[in-house]
């Protein structure tokens, strides 16, 4: 079956627009690249050259005169989204819009209310919600063997001296709403509950500029899982990225064979053991000295390959669906940074 095609105009050739964005725009058939838009001659004279859109443009002013895209793809730094937002549904397009959705929690309900009032469709772009990591993570969770889980530990930790863009506040740069946007709604995708609390650290140590490069943030949702976000950009030795545990097990991930690790308990298997009322200890002994009878599953992520997120893009743009990223976790997102930088003493 032929798909709806929608004419779909990227705005920002930067490493998103142009690595991401564009090339998924051209590959899909239910696309078309009707326009790009960038600043720079220079960038749109290579996207003509690689990607042929049908037109090039160096502002959204100049798009709106002379086409009228179905969707705006808006891969722009992260200062500019609420602006180009609002100027595409001005102009009566959809819009599909890079991470995070804006600079602070009081544009996002700025841009909430805009679409609403518009009737327009808005959705922000969260690929890790698709990966063989996060899909192999739900079929570890939908075992069961790890019993009921309370704690989710993500990691990632490496040495980077940034200096672009996103060193910045100003520009809305830092890696919290770098990777942090990305990893909070892997987590609310997974666990499917609002935030109740939030702690937060944010430290600048390798970073060239202002915005911070470590991030310690531990959250609790509302059914008492925690969610302990470790972001290290001035780490020397790498960390685990994946640590589960459950009432019965835990789970871990080895990044370089794409392998989880499941060690866990059958609770029938147990011995029978009694909690010791008196204060005098039987044998005077730390501890029980049960063994734990423990088995040890694994769950391959080459067994759950990534799916496409413009397949989810398109068949809400095209109003076949409901979006796969709902604007009401959108939002939290947007809460839990907002609150995560209050709690650091930070605020833009």
């Amino acid at each position: 079956m032929r798909l709806p095609i929608l004419k779909t105009a990227v705005v920002g050739l930067g490493r998103i627009g142009w690595s991401f964005h564009v090339p998924e725009v051209v590959r899909h058939n239910g696309f078309v690249l009707s326009a790009v838009v960038d600043p720079l001659p220079e960038r749109l004279r290579e996207a003509q050259g690689r990607f042929n859109p049908q037109a090039c443009y160096r502002s959204c002013e100049e798009l709106y005169r002379e086409k009228k895209p179905d969707l705006v793809v808006i891969a722009s730094p992260t200062a500019f989204h609420k602006e180009q937002i609002l100027q595409a549904f001005d102009y009566g397009c959809d819009v599909f819009c890079d991470k995070p959705l804006a600079l602070t929690l009081e544009d996002t309900d700025i841009l909430i209310e805009a679409m609403q009032r518009m009737g327009r469709r808005l959705m922000v772009y969260q690929p890790h919600r698709v990966t063989a990591e996060t899909r192999s993570l739900q079929a570890v969770l939908a075992t069961g063997f790890l019993g009921e889980i309370y704690l989710v530990r993500h990691s990632v930790a490496k040495f980077s001296r940034r200096n672009d863009w996103q060193a910045f506040k100003r520009n809305g740069g830092g890696m919290l709403n770098n990777y942090g946007a990305h990893y909070i709604d892997q987590f609310m995708f997974l666990n499917r509950a609002p935030f109740r609390d939030f702690s937060c650290q944010l430290r600048a140590i390798a970073t060239l500029g202002d915005a911070e490069d470590v991030v310690k943030a531990v959250f609790t949702a509302k059914n008492d899982v925690i969610f302990d976000l470790d972001i290290n950009m001035a780490a020397a030795v790498p960390q685990s990225p994946w640590y589960i545990a459950g009432s019965r097990g835990a789970a871990v991930f080895d990044p370089e064979q794409k392998i989880w690790t499941l060690t866990y308990f059958d609770p029938f298997e147990l011995s029978m053991l009694h909690p010791q009322q008196g204060l005098a200890a039987d044998h005077r002994a730390y501890g029980s000295g049960e063994t734990i009878p423990w088995k040890t599953s694994l769950v391959r992520a080459e067994d759950y390959p990534a799916l496409s997120f413009y397949d989810y893009c398109h068949t809400y743009f095209t109003g076949e669906t409901e979006p796969f990223v709902p604007i009401t976790e959108t939002r939290e997102v947007m809460r839990a940074l907002h609150e995560c930088r209050k709690s650091a003493g930070f605020t833009t």
